[in-house]
């Protein structure tokens, strides 16, 4: 049996992650459930999940379920896919009047010195992950 290299077990961690993430994080009353929410920005939120659902399976797909001819184009496509989300979640930010769960869940977002550990830190920490991941498989098979 082949082991997979640490940078592809990054790689696939993320896409899972990138997968399952939306209903883990938002499948609740402080999302998708929340009785203050707008019918809208139900759809959002739901549109949210479909996304990073679909850029993380077709991320999987490419990582771990497809063996072609082109496993450099695999690779890219692999940590490319997810990625698209994190950009996306990161880059929502520089929205006017965008803001992370704090605004509206103080008590459920760490605050470390005054910085919140929000969505932001968690679409840099997987881009910095992705990153890395990719930059040490493509090492690998250099």
């Amino acid at each position: 049996m082949k082991r997979t290299s640490k940078g592809r077990q990054i790689l696939i961690s993320v896409a899972a992650l990138t997968t399952v993430g939306g209903f883990l994080a938002d499948w609740n009353r402080t999302h998708l459930f929340n009785p203050d929410w707008p019918p809208h920005a139900r759809f959002h939120d739901a549109l949210t999940i479909a996304l990073g659902t679909l850029l993380g399976a077709c991320g999987l797909y490419f990582l771990v379920g497809k063996r072609s001819k082109h496993p450099d184009s695999d690779l890219a496509l692999g940590a490319l896919l997810p990625s698209l989300f994190w950009i996306a979640q990161g880059a929502s930010f520089a929205f006017p009047g965008a803001e992370g769960l704090e605004a509206e869940f103080p008590e459920k977002v760490p605050c470390v010195r005054g910085v919140w550990v929000n969505e932001r830190f968690s679409s840099a920490l997987m881009l910095a992950l992705i990153a890395s991941g990719y930059a040490a498989e493509r090492r690998r098979v250099a």
